[in-house]
C-alpha cells in the first residue's frame, strides 16, 4: 500500500466511522434518558388524572344517591326559613306537650354573625330558647336539624332549670338563604 494513502485510509476508514458510531451512541443514550424521564412524568400525570377521574366518579355516585332528596331540600329555600322553623317547632311542641317541651323565645336576626359572617352566602341568624326534658329537647333538635339541613348550629347553651326535671336550652342557628 502506498504510504501516501495509508493515513487517509486509517482516518477515514477506521477512526472516522468509530468516532461517528461513538457520537451516535452518546446522542442516542442521551435521547433515551430524556425519553425515559418524559415517559415517567407523563405516566405520573396520567395516574394523577386517573385518580381524579375515580374520585369524581365516586362523588358523582354520592350526589346521585342524594338526588331523591334534592327537590325537597331545594323547596326548603323557597319558604322563609324563620317561618318554617317556627311552624316546625309548633308541631314538636304539640307532639311533646307543654311540660316536656316548651319554646320560650324565638328571635330572628337578619344581620350575619357567627359562621354566616365569614361567608358570602346570604344567611340569617335564628336564636331559640327552650325548656324541656333532656329526651324531648334531644329529639326536637335532631328532628329540626334533619328536616332543615340549611340550619347550622352556631352555639348551644344548656343549663338546669330551678325545676330539676327540665333543662333550659339556648341555641343560635345560622340559616343559609338563596341569593
Amino acid at each position: 500500500m502506498n504510504p501516501f494513502y495509508k493515513e487517509p485510509v486509517i482516518v477515514f476508514g477506521g477512526v472516522a466511522p468509530l468516532v461517528a458510531v461513538v457520537v451516535a451512541f452518546v446522542v442516542l443514550f442521551n435521547y433515551k434518558g430524556k425519553l425515559e424521564t418524559e415517559h415517567r412524568m407523563k405516566q405520573r400525570s396520567y395516574e394523577e388524572v386517573q385518580k381524579v377521574v375515580r374520585e369524581r366518579q365516586r362523588l358523582e355516585a354520592k350526589v346521585d344517591e342524594q338526588a331523591p332528596y334534592l327537590n325537597s331540600w331545594m323547596s326548603l329555600f323557597e319558604k322563609p326559613t324563620a317561618t318554617s322553623v317556627n311552624g316546625f317547632l309548633g308541631a314538636v311542641q304539640k307532639k311533646f306537650g307543654g311540660e316536656e317541651f316548651q319554646q320560650t323565645a324565638f328571635r330572628r336576626s337578619s344581620s350575619s354573625s357567627g359562621i354566616g359572617s365569614a361567608s358570602a352566602q346570604p344567611s340569617i341568624q335564628i336564636q331559640l330558647a327552650f325548656r324541656g326534658t333532656y329526651s324531648a329537647l334531644q329529639n326536637a333538635f335532631v328532628e329540626l336539624e334533619t328536616s332543615m339541613p340549611q340550619l347550622q348550629l352556631d352555639s348551644i347553651k344548656i343549663t338546669p332549670n330551678a325545676n330539676r326535671k327540665v333543662l333550659n336550652a339556648d341555641l343560635v342557628y345560622t340559616a343559609w338563604q338563596t341569593e
